[in-house]
Order: structure tokens, then sequence, then C-alpha cells
């Protein structure tokens, strides 16, 4: 129940102060806030492509991009585009994440777009180890365990539908060593 009093909250205070770049994460909020406690599907992706524009008119648009990547991409345009139309954006919204040195957001993306891809079938299975295969190795990389653990998941039926048989040339601990460090 705070997620929707807080971005009202920032709303008021640009009304009140003027607007600046947290106006925008407020108000995409507000429409993340309006889908997920109304239910108001469409009031909802309005809000998200008013924000959205304003996203991309800011001169930060980069960090606002991976600020807002869950809300506006991962759910408010999921829901109410063709998923086909979205899968493009996420190596764009990966892009901006690593720009602003955001890594999480990013391998989110990243992991975001071999998933959706994977699923609308925008690639062919061989291409698509590539991308899963660079997740993989950058999810290692940046200690990035959840994206890591999902991604070789993933990586695994692909490659057994693919037929291929390849290795990432990354250290995967065992579900002993795993339960050891929990």
């Amino acid at each position: 129940m705070l997620l929707p009093l807080l971005s009202c909250h920032m709303v008021r205070l640009t009304l009140q102060y003027g607007f600046c770049d947290d106006s925008i994460v407020g108000l995409a909020t507000v429409g993340y806030s309006v889908f997920l406690f109304t239910e108001d599907i469409q009031l909802a992706s309005y809000i998200g492509k008013v924000s959205e524009s304003l996203v991309e008119e800011s001169s930060n648009k980069h960090a606002l991009r991976s600020r807002l990547c869950k809300e506006l991409v991962g759910t408010l345009k999921m829901i109410t585009e063709p998923w086909h139309s979205i899968v493009a954006i996420f190596p764009e919204l990966y892009n901006s994440a690593m720009m602003t040195g955001d890594v999480e957001n990013a391998m989110i993306c990243r992991w975001s777009f071999c998933c959706s891809s994977f699923w609308c079938g925008t690639l062919g299975l061989v291409p698509l180890s590539k991308h899963y295969t660079q997740c993989i190795q950058e999810a290692a990389k940046y200690q990035q365990d959840t994206v890591f653990y999902l991604t070789t998941t993933a990586y695994n039926v692909l490659l057994h539908l693919s037929g291929e048989t390849k290795d990432c040339d990354v250290d995967v601990k065992s579900y002993d060593e795993l339960d050891a460090i929990g």
C-alpha cells in the first residue's frame, strides 16, 4: 500500500514545486500502481505512455530508462502490446542501464531479452544460444546470481531443443555447494 501513496505524493510535489526527473518516476509509478491496485489496464497504459514520452525527451534519458525499465516495459507494455514488439526494446534498455552503471537492471534486461526471444520465437535456436551464453558469462562476471541461475536453466532447455552440446566456460556451483552457502 505504500507504493501508491508515495507515487501520488511525488506527483503532488511536482504540482506544487515544478517538474524534474523524479516527477517522471512518480508519474510512471502512479501508472504502475493503477495497474496493481485498480486493475484499470487502459488508464495504466496511458499513464505509462506519457511517462515513456517524458523519459525520451529528458536530458537524463538513460538513467530514467534504467530506473523505470521494470515498471514501464516489464509490466505496463507487456500487458498492452504484442510481445514481439517489446523484445526489441530490451537491448536498448540494457545499454542505457550499463551506461549509467546499473548492472542489476542491465542484467535483468539482458535476461528478459533472452527469455522473450525464446518464447516469441523471434530468433533461431542457435543465434539465441549465443545470447544466452553472453548473458550467463556477464551474470557470472558481475556476480548476478539470480540472473545466472535463471539463464542457465533456460539455456539447458535451449541446448536440448537445438541438439547442441556446448559449455559456457563458467564455474557453476553444485546444489550441495549452494545449500552450504545458504
